[in-house]
């Protein structure tokens, strides 16, 4: 009688330990969220990371930038899970999701305003968009022309790769009567992501360059301008008592605003779902806040 009771033990032991062993395997399989892309959106989103990981342990996110165009590539070819992107996806773009059989979905993040940058010694404080142009494609070369000191201008700008490149040669360059594209005057020195321009620039007395607000408003080294759409309308600051001016953002009265986005292969689902749900809550962002960006409108959030 003994030995079948004792065999029966053996038995229940294995198959404890079988379904022990399928949770751990299961546990251990667990896909983590994997997002790259916008340089701009990188700080930001590794501090919503790692708030939402310690308010969930079993969770795992992954964060790394590279630039918007890095994040769409990303996406497209299954090795990240969302893709920061601080633009809106070109129609080519979403042409070629339908060859990679993706369905991108777009997810309204926070916003950004982008900011022009120069050196704190410098007297200018504002400039026209058209001076700004100018100044990017070659037409302007001396800050002389435009009511600062006789010294040639320095430019600094991004990596073609940036959705922050992106969106400036779209909205500020623009395009010729011809409806042809302005370029950057090839002497433009090219940074990898928006820190290193801001090191640049605040050690060049001479240096220009443009970024997300976020991370140069704290900043004393560096001198933010107000933008004038045009000569005769007012100049308008993205920064109001050394703090974002939210207001001129949502607005749009400031000229250089966008939305941030993350993109996803479909709608998202289970635990991914939850992460998006999480920063785009009050508590997502009320981080958008405190690290220097611009949360959303109150109609875009998710209530909590």
């Amino acid at each position: 009688m003994k030995k079948p009771a004792f065999s029966l033990v053996i038995i229940i032991l294995f198959v404890s330990f079988f379904f022990a062993s399928c949770k751990i395997e299961s546990y251990n399989e667990k896909k983590p969220i994997i997002i790259k892309g916008s340089d701009t959106m990188v700080n930001l989103t590794q501090k919503w990371a790692e708030v939402y990981m310690n308010k969930n342990p079993n969770v795992s996110i992954q964060v790394t930038g590279g630039g918007s165009g890095n994040g769409i590539v990303s996406l497209f070819n299954g090795t990240a899970t969302i893709a920061n992107i601080s633009r809106e996806l070109k129609d080519k773009e979403i042409q070629k999701a339908i060859e990679y059989n993706v369905s991108p979905y777009k997810i309204k993040a926070a916003l950004d305003g982008i900011a022009i940058i120069i050196h704190p010694s410098n007297k200018i404080d504002s400039l026209t968009i058209e001076n700004i142009r100018d100044i990017y494609t070659g037409r302007i070369t001396n800050w002389q022309e435009i009511g600062g000191r006789n010294s040639k201008i320095i430019l600094y700008g991004r990596e073609n790769s940036s959705g922050t490149y992106e969106y400036f040669k779209e909205t500020v360059l623009g395009k010729d009567e011809q409806g042809k594209p302005f370029d950057f005057i090839s002497r433009t020195q090219v940074l990898q992501g928006t820190a290193s321009l801001a090191e640049a620039v605040s050690k060049d007395k001479n240096g220009i360059g443009y970024g997300g607000v976020g991370y140069f408003a704290l900043r004393n080294d560096l001198k933010i301008l107000a933008v004038k759409k045009s000569k005769e309308e007012k100049a308008i600051s993205p920064i109001k008592n050394k703090s974002i001016n939210y207001d001129v953002i949502w607005s749009g009265e400031y000229s250089l605003s966008r939305f941030l986005y993350c993109y996803t292969n479909g709608k998202p689902e289970g635990e991914l779902k939850n992460y998006i749900d999480f920063i785009s809550s009050e508590s997502g962002q009320n981080i958008v806040k405190q690290m220097e960006y611009i949360p959303l409108p109150k109609k875009d959030r998710k209530q909590e």
